[in-house]
Parts: C-alpha cells; sequence; structure tokens
C-alpha cells in the first residue's frame, strides 16, 4: 500500500477502529443471543412448572375420586349388610310366628297330619328341628351361613317361594 509516516499511523488507527467496532457489534449480537436464550429458557421452565401443576391437580382430582368411590363401595356394603340383616330378622321372625302360631279347632280332633287338636287349640306334635345358631358377623361367613339356613329349610319340608323366601309346607 506504500503508506508512510502519519499516513500509515492513520491507516492502521482506522483499521483497528473498524475491527474495534466489528468486536462490539459481534458481542453485542452474542448478548443479545444469550439474553433471548435465557427468556426462552426461562419460558420453557415456566411451561414445565405449569404442566407439573396441572399434573399434580390431576392426580390430585383422582386422588380425590378414588377415595369418593371407596367410600361409596363401603357404603354400598354396609347397606347390602343392614338389609340382609333386615332379610335373616323378617324371616326369624316369620319362622317364630309360624311355629309359635296356636290355631283353633272347632272340632277338637286329629285333622292334619303331625297335628292334634284338643278343645279349641291345636299345636303342632313331633320332634323340633336342631336349632340355629345365630349370626356372629365376627366368626361367621355370610354365603356359608345363609347355605346352612337354606340346607336346614329344606330338611325341615319348607319350600322357597317367590323372592326367595322359605315357606313351610306342613300348615
Amino acid at each position: 500500500m506504500g503508506f508512510k509516516g502519519t499516513k500509515l499511523r492513520d491507516f492502521i488507527k482506522e483499521q483497528q477502529d473498524l475491527d474495534r467496532e466489528e468486536r462490539n457489534r459481534l458481542s453485542k449480537e452474542q448478548d443479545k443471543q444469550r439474553q433471548h436464550d435465557r427468556i426462552q429458557q426461562h419460558k420453557n421452565e415456566q411451561r414445565e412448572r405449569e404442566k407439573e401443576q396441572s399434573e399434580e391437580k390431576q392426580r390430585e382430582y383422582q386422588r380425590e375420586k378414588d377415595e369418593k368411590d371407596r367410600e361409596f363401595e363401603v357404603e354400598q356394603m354396609n347397606f347390602e349388610r343392614v338389609k340382609m340383616d333386615f332379610e335373616l330378622q323378617m324371616k326369624a321372625t316369620a319362622v317364630k310366628k309360624a311355629s309359635s302360631e296356636v290355631g283353633e279347632d272347632e272340632e277338637g280332633e286329629d285333622n292334619k297330619e303331625g297335628s292334634v287338636a284338643s278343645g279349641h287349640t291345636r299345636r303342632r306334635i313331633g320332634v323340633k328341628g336342631p336349632k340355629m345358631p345365630c349370626f356372629d358377623e365376627r366368626s361367621h361367613d355370610m354365603v356359608s351361613f345363609l347355605h346352612r339356613i337354606e340346607v336346614y329349610a329344606e330338611s325341615q319340608g319348607w319350600s322357597k317361594g317367590h323372592r326367595g323366601l322359605y315357606i313351610c309346607q306342613h300348615s
């Protein structure tokens, strides 16, 4: 280029200024890129937190739903148990009533097989079957207990009527 003296210094200074401006420009661009990257990272972290919060809310909702379902099942089982207890009491009451009923007979003679009439009352004679133990929910299984009652009723000559109730065939 052939510069000497002050022209050379001015040229070198000009080149240095150009290089410095280029470095500053590149540095600013890198700063902008880093700032953009930080903003994007912050947005991604925020989205991730929101996603985790949403998933946690969904898990909490599912836990509450499962708990309510379990409570409903327990309530339903309790209702069924109370219903079965009531039905057993009704059957027991019917059996007691049938076995303790005293009918009036005006003729005072034998009128049916297995019964003797004396005066105005009729009572059943014959062997009573074994007494059934009471149901104890701590030691008995409901299904096997009901099965035992059915076997006992059938052995005593009872038959199953509609709705599953046993009816005495003797009277």
